[in-house]
């Protein structure tokens, strides 16, 4: 067993929604590492997937900011090296306008010491937020390197500050990102410094985790899973069910998650006299998500731009769905075509258009040949591309150079 270098660094952890994170953790971890987890806020109240119980990695949960004293790490054996420091982090991160850069600075100096304490050479952070500008402060104060892995809502939404993501990008180690089209979108916005440290590696899932068992599908089952929120377009969806049933189309639909357009959403299939033929199943942990794909027919997931931006970048649930041997169909944005290996591992539908994406779920159900296709190929694209046991191995090699380079450099 490795000794302990690494910690991640998250607003929360274990989150639902975030299976991408406790994957790459988890394969890690089956490398030989030993890591800690650093949980800025307490986990929410929600399911918990079983593969976290094979997580050997402590958690600790930071204080809340407002109860961490920064004077005693500030004024203590350390005072001479620490001001310094402070004074120029607070001039270089202050003229970037960020209301809670006094907070941010509480909860590294706090982490320096632990950091020092575990003996921890580099801390990596999931979104480039707040957690990476804590990442950023650590670092100027003496502590780890660090990098990120940026998604979707940290680079595209309209809020995103570019200074300040080149500033996060510009002192990292490295910034992976999860597709090539979030790669050719943060070199547009970020200094050429900046662009060299991108990288891309797709998330990874454990494939064997959803080999299909040998069980019947059930007839004409439409399944779509993710987060009851507007850039997954479960609206669209919901239209497109509607044209499929005044067509006459024999099907059935599944939505499962939780999210903040629940209700929106629900009264939507009761306004398209939907009820009793689509059903929500609420948030559901990845055994039950796992065993819905496995009975069900065909996926869709008509991912959108939302209007601030935000969108997503590689839905892990079509990695999953792709793993499951589940033909995919879903729209052009942002890295699903790369996951869909742009159309032929799967069908792309307009963005937001809902006849096109009925037309694409009518043609799966109504051409076994067409899903057979598309099942066998969408498997052997997950499989090259995304299979946690290569992903893990790519990521992992970076950390250890990273944690090399700053052995040497403690050393010196």
């Amino acid at each position: 067993m490795s000794e302990l270098h690494l910690a991640y660094l998250l607003k929360k952890f274990p989150r639902l929604s975030e299976t991408f994170v406790l994957n790459e953790i988890l394969g890690q971890e089956a490398l030989g590492r030993r890591l800690r987890v650093f949980s800025r806020r307490s986990r929410d109240n929600e399911p918990t997937h079983p593969q976290f119980a094979r997580l050997q990695a402590e958690i600790e949960v930071l204080p809340p900011s407002s109860e961490i004293d920064p004077w005693s790490e500030l004024f203590g054996p350390e005072a001479d090296e620490l001001l310094p420091r402070v004074r120029k982090l607070v001039g270089e991160l202050r003229p970037l306008g960020h209301a809670r850069l006094p907070s941010l600075i509480a909860e590294a100096l706090l982490l320096r010491r632990r950091a020092r304490e575990f003996g921890i050479r580099h801390v990596h952070v999931h979104f480039a937020t707040d957690s990476a500008i804590t990442a950023r402060c650590l670092h100027a104060l003496g502590g780890p390197t660090y990098s990120i892995t940026a998604h979707a809502k940290d680079i595209y939404r309209n809020t995103v500050s570019p200074r300040v993501l080149d500033d996060l990008v510009s002192n990292s180690a490295f910034v992976v990102t999860v597709c090539d089209a979030n790669v050719a979108h943060m070199r547009s916005i970020v200094s050429p410094r900046a662009a060299q440290r991108i990288r891309r590696l797709y998330n990874g899932i454990d494939l064997g985790l959803f080999r299909r068992p040998n069980v019947e599908r059930k007839r004409a089952q439409i399944l779509s899973v993710g987060r009851l929120v507007e850039k997954k377009g479960f609206d669209v969806l919901v239209d497109a069910f509607a044209l499929l049933a005044a067509r006459g189309v024999d099907f059935e639909g599944v939505i499962a998650g939780d999210g903040e357009d629940r209700a929106l959403i629900a009264a939507r299939i009761a306004e398209r006299g939907l009820t009793g033929r689509v059903r929500m199943t609420g948030p559901l942990d990845q055994n039950a998500v796992r065993a819905l794909m496995h009975e069900s027919t065909l996926f869709c997931l008509p991912c959108k731009i939302g209007v601030d931006g935000n969108r997503d970048a590689l839905p892990t649930v079509l990695l999953e769905a792709q793993a499951a041997e589940l033909p995919c169909v879903s729209t052009p944005v942002s890295g699903v075509p790369e996951i869909l290996d742009h159309g032929r591992a799967g069908l792309l539908a307009p963005e937001s258009d809902a006849a096109a994406t009925a037309d694409a779920m009518q043609r799966l159900l109504l051409d076994p040949a067409l899903a057979a296709g598309l099942r066998e190929r969408g498997l052997a694209h997950a499989r090259e591309h995304f299979d946690v046991e290569k992903t893990s191995r790519r990521l992992g090699a970076w950390f250890d150079e990273v944690t090399a380079e700053s052995a040497c450099a403690s050393s010196t």
